[in-house]
C-alpha cells in the first residue's frame, strides 16, 4: 500500500519556473530525487519505470511529517447581532439523503452548537447547549423536501416541521419545549455543529439545505405557514443562494456574506423546482439550494514541504518527483512544457482532464467479470482508496450517501496518475501508464517533442498549439471543456496536424473552474455510455453556464472532429486491424510503408490487441468526413464489448461485437480539414501494442509513418 503521499501545487511547469510540492507519510525522513520519465510500465505484472535521474536538479532530504486533510462541506454564514429579547425564528427548507443514518447529523447550528438542529435516526431534535429541547414526531423520509423552524420565544421553544411536496397537505407537526436560555450568535453554520482544528464540519449533514431565513423574534404559527406557502413576513437575515452559482460567497442582507467550504454544490434544484426547464439560468428561483456531502474533498490543502527551481534549460517531458523512505518508494509526476521560445515539430499532449475525472476511482470492488477475460484483482491501492475519504472521489463514483460525484481536483494525491499503476479493469495498465508507452516510443525515435496538459491548452491557446506541426494525443482523451475543442479545431483548419491514438475523446462536456482551474465540473446528462446518471433538472454546469452531457447531443460529437467517435467498450481479448483496399495506395501507401502484413496489431500488453477497451468507428450518418481515408478496421472482437446505449433507441439483446460487427469495431482514417490533417485510430489499447517486441512491430511503423506524413508533408 502507498506509503508516501503527495501533489504538486501545479503539476505542469515550464524551464525557469519553481516546484512547490507537499508530501504527507509516517515515514520519519524522505529523500527527494528528480527523474525524467523515459519508458513505458512494461508487459502486464513488469510496472516499469525507466528513468534518467536529474540529482544535479534535485537531490534532498527532508522531514517526514503525517498531514490531515479536511473533508466534508459546509457553508459559514456570519450573523451582525445577537437575538433580539423578544426571541427568534430560524426557517429552512432541507432534503436529506441519508436521514436514517446512525450516526448523528447536524443541519446547521448557532455558535457551534449552542443551538443545533440535529437529524438522527430519521428523527428531527432541537438542542441547547447538547440538551434535547425539543423532537419533531414525524420521522423524514429521505430525498423528500421538508420545511423546518425554530421558534425560540421566551416562554417556549418550537420545532415546526411539514413535509412540502405535491402530494402533501398544508399540516405540519409541531414539538414544544422549554425556553431556551439566551445566548449570543455570531455565526450560522450549514452541515455541522462545529469545525474541528483540521477543518472538518463535526457531525456533516448529508443533503441539501434551501434559503435559509433568521427572523430576530418569534414567529407565530400562521406566519409559519406564510413562510412555506412562500410568503410571509420579510426576514431579518437572508442568503441570495439563488444567484452567482458559481461563487462559493453567499450574498446576505441583514448580515455579512457568508462563505462555502470544501466542495459545497450549487446550481441543484430547490424545494420549489417545478420541472418546466431543467436550466438554473431560466429560473434561478427554484435553484436555491445548496448541497452538501460529509465526504466531499475539493483539495488536501496540504503545506507544501518541498520547494525547488527548474532549470532555465531543462528539456520538456514528463518528469517526477521520487521520495524515497527506507523500502518505500513512490514517483509523483510533473509534466515539464517547453520553453516559450523553443520550436519542435511535436507536441505530446497529457489527457489531464481525464485523469482528473478518473481520479481516484473507487469502482474497483465492484463486479466487471461479465465484461473481462481476467481476473478482476484489486490493488492493495485500490482497496486502500475504497475506504480512505481524505484522497477525494473521482467524477465516476458517488458519495457515500448515493449523490453523484460532479467535481474532481489535481491538488491531492491522485494514486492511479503515478508510473507502472496496474489496472484492475484491463489486468495490465490504464490512463497514464498506458500513454507512458507514447512517450517511450517518441523517446525510442529519437525526435524532440515537447509535452503539455488539457490545462495548459486551455490558459494558452493557440499560442502553445501554433509550435508545432502536429499534436499527439494519450490514449483517452475523453473530458474536453468547449474552449479546448475550439482551440484544437482553429489550430487544424489552419494548418496544424492530429494524430488521435485513443478510444473515446472528445466525448463529455467538461467545464474548469476559472478561479480554481485544478478543478474541473462534469455534469452528465442522462444519455450517453455512464457510470451515473444526472440529478433531475441539473445538467447545468456552473463554471461555464453550459448543459452537460455528451458532445454528440450538443452537434459536436467527436466523428465530425476527429473522424471516428466512440461506439463501444469491453474488457475481455482485444484484436488487430485488416487494412482495406485504401491502405495500398495514395495517402494509405505513405502511412503504410514498410508494411506488408494484411493484419497488424493482433498483440499488445494491454488486453492482447491494438483494438480494445473502448473503441471507435467511422460513420458518416453520425457526421464522419466523406472524404475521409478508410485505411482499416478491427478484424472483430468479442461479445463482452458491448455497443454504446445511445446509438440505441430500446432496449435489445445481443448488443455485443459477435452480434454486431459492423457497429462494434474499431476504424484507421486519415482525412483533412481545412489546411489541416487528422490521421486516427480509435482504441485505447493502441498504445499498448506500439510498445509490443520492443516498439519493432507494424503498429509502431504505422505511427512512426503517420507522424512523418503530418510533420514533412501530407503530399
Amino acid at each position: 500500500m502507498v506509503e508516501i503521499l503527495a501533489y504538486f501545487e501545479e503539476w505542469s511547469v515550464r524551464p525557469g519556473e519553481r516546484v512547490r510540492m507537499a508530501t504527507s507519510t509516517r515515514r520519519e525522513r524522505l529523500h527527494a530525487t528528480l527523474e525524467r520519465i523515459v519508458t513505458g510500465p512494461g508487459a502486464p505484472g513488469e510496472s516499469k519505470v525507466g528513468t534518467i535521474p536529474r540529482p544535479d536538479v534535485l537531490d534532498v532530504d527532508i522531514p517526514g511529517r503525517w498531514q490531515e486533510t479536511a473533508v466534508g462541506s459546509h457553508a459559514t454564514l456570519p450573523l451582525a447581532a445577537a437575538p433580539a429579547p423578544g426571541g427568534l425564528t430560524l426557517h429552512a427548507w432541507i432534503w436529506p439523503t441519508v436521514p436514517a443514518a446512525a450516526a448523528r447529523q447536524t443541519v446547521w447550528s448557532l455558535d457551534d452548537g449552542a443551538l443545533a438542529l440535529v437529524l438522527e435516526g430519521g428523527a428531527l431534535a432541537l438542542e441547547a447547549a447538547g440538551a434535547v429541547v425539543a423532537t419533531s414526531p414525524a420521522r423524514v423520509v429521505a430525498r423528500r423536501w421538508y420545511s423546518v423552524a425554530v421558534v425560540l420565544g421566551v416562554d417556549a421553544a418550537r420545532l415546526d416541521v411539514a413535509e412540502v411536496g405535491a402530494y402533501t397537505d398544508d399540516t405540519s407537526a409541531v414539538t414544544a419545549g422549554p425556553a431556551v436560555a439566551p445566548f449570543s450568535a455570531g455565526r450560522l453554520l450549514l452541515a455541522g455543529r462545529t469545525i474541528d482544528p483540521v477543518g472538518s464540519p463535526v457531525a456533516p449533514y448529508d443533503g441539501k439545505i434551501d434559503r435559509p431565513t433568521l427572523h430576530r423574534r418569534a414567529l407565530a404559527a400562521g406566519e409559519i405557514a406564510a413562510l412555506r406557502a412562500g410568503a410571509g413576513p420579510a426576514p431579518d437575515v437572508s442568503w441570495a443562494t439563488d444567484r452567482d452559482f458559481a461563487s462559493r460567497t453567499v450574498a446576505a442582507t441583514g448580515a455579512p456574506d457568508g462563505t462555502l467550504f470544501n466542495g459545497v454544490e450549487r446550481a441543484v434544484t430547490g424545494h420549489d423546482w417545478d420541472g418546466r426547464s431543467d436550466s438554473y439560468l431560466e429560473t434561478p428561483s427554484q435553484y436555491g439550494a445548496l448541497q452538501f456531502h460529509s465526504d466531499d474533498m475539493v483539495e488536501s490543502g496540504w503545506d507544501y514541504d518541498l520547494v525547488f527551481d527548474l532549470p532555465a534549460d531543462l528539456p520538456s517531458g514528463v518528469y517526477c518527483v521520487r521520495l524515497e523512505a527506507g523500502d518505500a518508494v513512490e514517483r509523483w509526476p510533473l509534466f515539464v512544457r517547453g520553453a516559450v521560445d523553443e520550436r519542435v515539430d511535436t507536441l505530446f499532449l497529457l489527457p489531464t482532464n481525464t485523469y482528473l475525472a478518473y481520479a481516484n476511482e473507487r469502482l474497483a470492488v465492484l463486479d466487471f467479470s461479465t465484461v473481462m477475460m481476467h481476473a478482476q484483482t484489486p490493488t492493495a491501492d485500490d482497496l486502500y482508496l475504497a475506504g480512505e475519504p481524505a484522497l477525494g472521489r473521482s467524477c465516476y463514483d458517488t458519495h457515500t450517501d448515493g449523490s453523484v460525484c460532479r467535481y474532481s481536483s489535481r491538488r491531492r494525491p491522485i494514486l492511479q496518475v503515478r508510473p507502472g499503476f496496474p489496472s484492475w479493469l484491463t489486468g495490465s495498465y490504464r490512463h497514464f501508464p498506458v500513454d507512458l508507452y507514447f512517450v517511450e516510443w517518441l523517446e525510442r525515435l529519437g525526435r524532440p517533442y515537447h509535452v503539455a496538459t488539457d490545462e495548459d491548452l486551455e490558459r494558452e491557446g493557440r499560442a502553445l498549439l501554433d509550435r508545432y506541426e502536429v499534436v499527439v494525443t494519450g490514449s483517452h482523451p475523453e473530458y474536453w471543456t468547449r474552449h479546448g475543442r475550439g482551440i484544437l479545431d482553429g489550430y487544424l483548419r489552419d494548418g496544424g496536424g492530429l494524430m488521435y491514438v485513443g478510444g473515446n475523446g472528445f466525448y463529455w462536456v467538461t467545464s474548469r473552474d476559472p478561479e480554481r482551474p485544478w478543478l474541473i465540473e462534469v455534469r452528465r446528462d442522462n444519455s450517453g455510455t455512464r457510470c451515473w446518471d444526472a440529478p433531475a433538472g441539473e445538467r447545468g454546469h456552473v463554471y461555464s453556464a453550459e448543459q452537460g452531457g455528451i458532445w454528440k447531443n450538443r452537434g459536436l460529437g467527436p466523428h465530425g472532429f476527429v473522424g471516428i467517435g466512440f461506439c463501444a467498450e469491453g474488457w475481455s481479448q482485444g484484436c488487430g486491424y485488416r487494412r482495406r483496399p485504401e491502405s495500398l495506395e495514395g495517402i494509405g501507401a505513405r502511412l503504410f510503408a514498410g508494411i506488408d502484413a494484411e493484419v497488424i496489431g493482433d498483440y499488445g500488453h494491454v488486453l492482447g490487441g491494438a483494438a480494445g477497451d473502448e473503441i471507435d468507428r467511422y460513420d458518416v450518418a453520425l457526421g464522419s468526413p466523406p472524404h475521409a481515408v478508410h485505411l482499416a478496421s478491427s478484424t472483430g472482437v468479442g461479445r463482452e464489448y458491448i455497443h454504446v446505449v445511445e446509438e440505441q433507441n430500446v432496449g435489445l439483446p445481443d448488443q455485443g461485437g459477435d452480434a454486431l460487427p459492423d457497429l462494434v469495431r474499431s476504424d484507421i482514417v486519415y482525412f483533412t480539414v481545412g489546411k489541416g490533417a487528422v490521421f486516427s485510430i480509435g482504441s485505447m489499447t493502441l498504445a499498448g501494442s506500439l510498445a509490443w517486441n520492443d516498439f519493432d512491430n507494424d503498429v509502431a511503423r504505422l505511427l512512426g509513418n503517420a507522424l512523418g506524413v503530418l510533420t514533412e508533408g501530407r503530399g
